[in-house]
């Protein structure tokens, strides 16, 4: 019993003892984290105001990653010195178009590198992340591949510019996987970078076919080929807000002639295309390729049953180009979700595929995948994003103010049921003719019966 006291006692001790050792005071505890803390803490905001091109967030990569990757060119630092095979073609013809740009160029190859030299921190804060360049390859970035953009885009229009040689024209899947590659919301530039070498490389012969009148022409007629349907980007822009980098400036051509009408309430669902259908609201193409304020594919109209749609080419290309646009939507700081909100309205019009097949068949749809794909794309392209206001807010609530009223439906399917062919329309007037014949013939025979003859 003694010798079980004693090791009891001789526990607690060594315990006693222990705690002594590790126990620090708390203000020594404090000291030493304030030292370490202290030097990591940032006193600027991680995300500079200038900052425009971001990477992907992954909630939205992973539905669909390959609407978000290049397929064979790098441009700017995200993707830079990856995919080794996969780029080393185009990194060649980068360099082959800077040495075409200068042979017809005003300006020497010194004279491009000192003349971007001084945007180097003015670029670097346009991208969401540190990068681990250092000046000199940071510059050389800027050059070459701001260099192959400029050439790519005056070489674009004029065949006499293209030469027989360049994979960029003689092999098409180059130039269809280039589209897709330019238009990535990680693969760009800083525009005022585009800018300042063009304006550097002027080109000597101001009569020649690929000199535009500005950088943004260029651009934009570039992009007509590849978009699918020239409706898209209305060749009369307003170019109203600061260009950020290409996807930028795609997206304000697409938005430019939509009046931002959003609202800080979320938007209201609407019932599917067939289901509205069914209730009497007819759809409706809009003018096709209209310019001016009604034109391109965010205006869409709502008025006495009638709904206006611009019409939209889908295709394999369709996806990613939307998919980037909302991806800058979701990413820049108060930027108008104008875009997202077209999509999530397509979205409510289309659960099926014969949605797709109606809207197709009024020609507001130009499919070329089928109609599942098609209306698997509707249904999945914002997924995991969100709306700021509702830009379409009111015509979702005419809408569904319209649907309610049952009078609407109870038309619509009298027309549907009984005025749908020439000969439903004749049996229909031939039994109101027999249902009045009969009332007649009931009348005159119960007449004379309470009314004898005098």
């Amino acid at each position: 019993m003694a010798s079980r006291f004693m090791k009891n006692e001789r526990e607690i001790s060594e315990v006693d003892d222990t705690t002594a050792k590790t126990s620090v005071p708390i203000d020594g505890i404090v000291e030493e984290l304030t030292t370490n803390i202290a030097p990591k803490l940032l006193h600027v905001s991680p995300l500079p105001a200038s900052c425009c091109i971001f990477r992907v967030p992954l909630q939205i990569r992973q539905k669909n990653a390959q609407a978000y990757e290049p397929y064979v060119i790098s441009i700017g630092p995200f993707h830079r010195g990856r995919g080794g095979d996969q780029f080393r073609l185009m990194e060649n013809v980068k360099r082959w178009y800077l040495q075409c740009l200068l042979s017809h160029a005003k300006e020497t190859l010194p004279g491009l590198i000192k003349g971007v030299s001084d945007l180097d921190q003015r670029a670097r804060d346009c991208y969401v992340e540190p990068l681990g360049l250092n000046k000199e390859d940071f510059v050389e970035m800027m050059v070459l591949d701001g260099c192959f953009l400029i050439e790519l885009f005056r070489k674009g229009p004029s065949h006499d510019l293209q030469d027989e040689k360049d994979p960029v024209y003689r092999m098409s899947g180059i130039r269809l996987y280039l589209y897709h590659d330019l238009l990535l919301l990680e693969n760009q530039l800083p525009w005022f970078v585009l800018e300042r070498l063009y304006n550097l490389t002027a080109v000597k012969n101001t009569t020649s076919e690929g000199n535009a009148s500005s950088l943004a022409d260029l651009v934009l007629k570039f992009f007509r080929k590849y978009v699918g349907d020239n409706c898209i980007l209305n060749s009369s822009v307003n170019l109203r807000p600061e260009i950020l980098h290409i996807l930028g400036l795609i997206r304000t051509a697409i938005i430019a002639t939509s009046k931002d009408d959003s609202t800080g309430e979320e938007m209201p669902r609407v019932p599917n295309v067939t289901t509205l259908s069914e209730a009497g609201i007819k759809f409706e193409v809009g003018s096709k390729c209209k310019e001016g304020p009604s034109g391109g594919i965010l205006n869409m109209k709502f008025e006495k049953g009638k709904f206006t749609m611009p019409q939209l080419v889908i295709d394999e290309r369709t996806g990613p180009l939307l998919r980037n646009l909302i991806a800058f939507e979701q990413c820049y700081p108060s930027c108008p979700h104008m875009i997202t909100s077209y999509a999530v309205l397509m979205d409510n019009l289309i659960n099926s595929s014969k949605d797709i097949d109606l809207l197709c068949e009024r020609k507001i749809l130009v499919n070329w995948l089928s109609s599942e794909d098609a209306a698997k794309f509707f249904n999945e392209l914002y997924n995991d994003t969100t709306v700021v206001g509702s830009y379409y807010g009111q015509l979702c609530y005419d809408v569904n103010e319209y649907y309610e009223k049952n009078w609407n439906k109870w038309m619509e399917k009298l027309k549907r049921e009984h005025f749908n062919s020439p000969w439903a329309i004749i049996s229909l007037v031939a039994a109101f003719i027999l249902l009045a014949l009969t009332v007649l013939q009931t009348y005159y025979t119960i007449h004379p019966y309470y009314y004898p003859p005098k």
